[in-house]
């Protein structure tokens, strides 16, 4: 994993910043657990690609063709890691509960950006919500807010 990390940032998004960047491998990170979400139903629509390009690109400021490139990398670590726990255990490690609670929310928009959830997207949010360290309630209270959004 961490190898595809290095060989993105050097040769595309940031070759003059240090590859063991913490701030680029917690990107790479939340984009794979957002596309987690999105493939949760094995159902990736064109309403959820939206919401991920739209999230990633305004989240971390990033032009069209970073953000393509950003979510290809993320995407090819989540096909590699054959699980969510390293991304999970890397955002755990760099990020306050304020900012894990952020991205919970994030993903709850990424479910219900298609109007459905489905029970393969609610199971992965409380597993996501389980490996971040965060209490039932408070990703209920995050799920209700944002399908209150969405309805």
């Amino acid at each position: 994993m961490i190898e595809s990390f290095n060989r993105f940032f050097r040769n595309r998004v940031a070759p003059d910043v240090a590859v063991d960047d913490d701030a680029h491998r917690l990107r790479v990170a939340t984009c794979a657990l957002l596309l987690e979400a999105a493939n949760a139903d094995q159902d990736f629509t064109a309403d959820e690609r939206e919401k991920v390009e739209a999230t990633v690109a305004g989240r971390f400021n990033l032009d069209a063709v970073e953000t393509a490139e950003l979510l290809e990398v993320a995407e090819a670590e989540r096909a590699d890691s054959g699980d969510i726990y390293n991304f999970a255990r890397l955002i755990n490690e760099g990020f306050e509960r304020p900012r894990k609670l952020a991205i919970l929310e994030l993903l709850w928009e990424v479910v219900y950006s298609d109007g459905i959830l489905e029970a393969h997207e609610d199971a992965l949010m409380h597993k996501v919500g389980n490996l971040l360290g965060v209490r039932h309630e408070e990703l209920m209270a995050l799920k209700l807010r944002v399908r209150r959004r969405a309805e």
